[in-house]
């Protein structure tokens, strides 16, 4: 790639910013679309929730979504990392790790959020995360259905616990150490959930399957899978921040929400999608945002162009 003036420039290669990418070639505009290709997903065995790629690693579907972009001419793929961006007279600018400068008039920043394990304090949580605990039942719950459910935390387990019963009846909570409220704790106990108040010493596992879960004292509870309560996730980069973006307001999870429902941010030519807007979203809902933001972003650009289109004296 020699080109270093686009249209727009997609920094992240999720599902939102290849959808992104997809939608840019179809509409022909001249994109870098920029991928350092080490995304968070990359630790689970399978993605879920995504028709006609049920099941597929996102390895997999990434290796697809390249192959399929190929005919678009008008979208280079760069295999790089972005490690500045700046606002520009003309718009905006990308630095790559190999030195390079890529301008666009539009950039869209759709890189996602980072796992920040050590925070949750499960030792043993990286041998068997994405494997058989994990932190999306949507994605990962039918594949454990009717097992023996260990559910980690303790800040929103009233409303997730009911809902982990459409996966499986056989639930613990381990809320390592910390107390939940009287009402909780005995509404939970009186459903049938156990409730387990003792830290946890260990997550115990072989080739990445839970088995057990460790309490302090050195009692051990029987376990097959499990899914994560806490947010223990965070943007992966603070580049819409860094350009100016200004986080609004709070949703119910507690993550800053950066941009609107169809990436736009307080910055013209800024947008914001997947997982870095939300801080989970889900493939389908990525996908669907990605594609929906550049058609926005078309619409803007079709009539700046229509608008500098000079009359035809007839």
């Amino acid at each position: 790639m020699n080109e270093t003036q686009f249209d727009l420039i997609i920094i992240g290669g999720g599902p939102a910013g290849q959808s992104a990418a997809l939608m840019a070639g179809r509409t022909r505009l001249k994109t870098a679309f920029i991928n350092a290709e080490d995304p968070r997903n990359f630790v689970t065995t399978a993605s879920h929730g995504f028709l006609t790629r049920d099941g597929a690693h996102p390895s997999e579907i990434l290796t697809v979504a390249k192959d399929q972009l190929k005919k678009y001419t008008t979208v280079d793929y760069v295999k790089d990392r972005v490690t500045n961006v700046a606002r520009t007279p003309s718009g905006f600018s990308a630095t790559l790790m190999d030195g390079r400068i890529l301008h666009g008039k539009k950039m869209l920043i759709a890189t996602g959020h980072k796992d920040n394990l050590a925070e949750l304090e499960l030792p043993g949580l990286e041998a068997v995360y994405g494997k058989s605990v994990y932190p999306c039942p949507f994605c990962d719950g039918f594949e454990h259905k009717d097992e023996a459910l260990a559910i980690f935390g303790h800040s929103v387990v009233q409303h997730f616990v009911p809902m982990m019963r459409v996966w499986s009846k056989d639930l613990v909570v381990f809320t390592n150490g910390k107390a939940l409220d009287d009402h909780t704790k005995a509404e939970l106990v009186s459903k049938g959930v156990p409730v387990e108040e003792s830290k946890v010493e260990a997550l115990i596992s072989t080739d990445g399957k839970l088995t057990h879960v460790e309490l302090e004292g050195g009692r051990k509870v029987v376990r097959q899978s499990g899914f994560v309560v806490e947010e223990f996730s965070s943007p992966a980069t603070n580049f819409a921040e860094q350009l100016g973006v200004i986080p609004t307001e709070e949703n119910d999870w507690g993550m800053k929400e950066l941009a609107g429902a169809s990436g736009t941010t307080n910055i013209p030519g800024l947008y914001v999608v997947g997982d870095a807007r939300i801080g989970f979203s889900g493939i389908a809902a990525a996908v669907a945002e990605g594609g929906f933001c550049v058609e926005m972003m078309l619409h803007e650009l079709a009539m700046e162009r229509w608008g500098a289109l000079p009359e035809v004296m007839v």
